[in-house]
C-alpha cells in the first residue's frame, strides 16, 4: 500500500519532556539543560525554562543535529538576570535531536535550578 501526502508529511507531536539543570553559576562554560533525542520529524510546542533562581545574565541557546553527529546553533537569546520568572524558546519543528545550552560569564554564588519543559 502506498504513502499518501498525509502519511508521507505527518509530523508527530514530541513527547513532553521535564526537568531541573542543576545550574553552575560560577563556571563560565557552555552547560547543557536538556539533549532531546530524534530519529523522526516532530513538532515542539514549546521550550519552556523557569529562570526565577538565576542570578547571572545568562545566553540560552538551541542547537539543531544537521547530520545525525553534529549539532549547529538555530537560535541564541540573552536573558538579563532578574528581568522575568521564566522564558520562552519558541515553537520549533525538528527532523533530527535537538540541545539546549545556557551560559552566564561565572562569577555567582554557586548552583541554582532551573526547571525546563520541552512540550
Amino acid at each position: 500500500m502506498g504513502l499518501t501526502s498525509q502519511t508521507r508529511f505527518a509530523i508527530e507531536e514530541i513527547p513532553e519532556t521535564t526537568g531541573t539543570l542543576s545550574f553552575d553559576e560560577t563556571a563560565a562554560g557552555e552547560q547543557t539543560v536538556v539533549t532531546v533525542a530524534r530519529a523522526r520529524r516532530a513538532r515542539v510546542g514549546g521550550i519552556y525554562l523557569d529562570t526565577s533562581n538565576v542570578t547571572q545574565n545568562t545566553t540560552f541557546r538551541v542547537y539543531h543535529q544537521i547530520d545525525g553527529t553534529n549539532y549547529r546553533l538555530v537560535y541564541e537569546v540573552a536573558f538579563v538576570a532578574a528581568a522575568s520568572d521564566g522564558l520562552s524558546l519558541g515553537e520549533w519543528t525538528f527532523y533530527r535531536s535537538f540541545r539546549v545550552t545556557a551560559q552566564c560569564g561565572g562569577g555567582g554564588a554557586g548552583s541554582v535550578d532551573v526547571v525546563y519543559s520541552v512540550v
